[in-house]
């Protein structure tokens, strides 16, 4: 049994439903779907729910993605703030800090010297911290 389908305009549906949500935005859906049915007899044969999968939620979608002000989740922002976050970043300082302890470790003479720098290697981490954080 082959049922009686009128063939639908969807172009004709979207931009009616387009046009009655930009007007009106709180719209709702089962008031869009009787409205929508008399602008294409087609729409009858959706259910209330394929209507609003098919019509009013794409037009809500593509509104929110172009939406500039939309909120963006908080681990998308971290991943966008990371990726622009500068690499280098202190970078010279820490290298800066690095060389100084080589040539205090470099100009020891004996083993007891070479000792009293290795000890004062937190110093070298708390100034190579506070370059980065700069």
């Amino acid at each position: 049994m082959a049922r009686n389908e009128v063939k639908m305009d969807e172009a004709k549906v979207m931009q009616f439903v387009e046009k009655k949500l930009a007007a009106e935005p709180d719209v709702a859906t089962a008031e869009l779907f009787e409205r929508a049915k008399a602008v294409d007899p087609g729409v009858k044969d959706l259910s209330l729910r394929q209507f609003n999968a098919r019509f009013p939620l794409q037009v809500k979608r593509r509104q929110s993605l172009a939406d500039p002000a939309r909120k963006r989740s908080r681990r998308r922002r971290k991943r966008e703030d990371a990726r622009r976050a500068d690499p280098g970043q202190g970078r010279d300082e820490v290298r800066q800090i690095f060389l100084k302890f080589a040539t205090e470790l470099s100009a020891a003479e004996d083993r007891g010297e070479v000792v009293k720098v290795v000890a004062q290697v937190d110093r070298y981490v708390d100034e190579a911290l506070e370059a980065i954080r700069r």
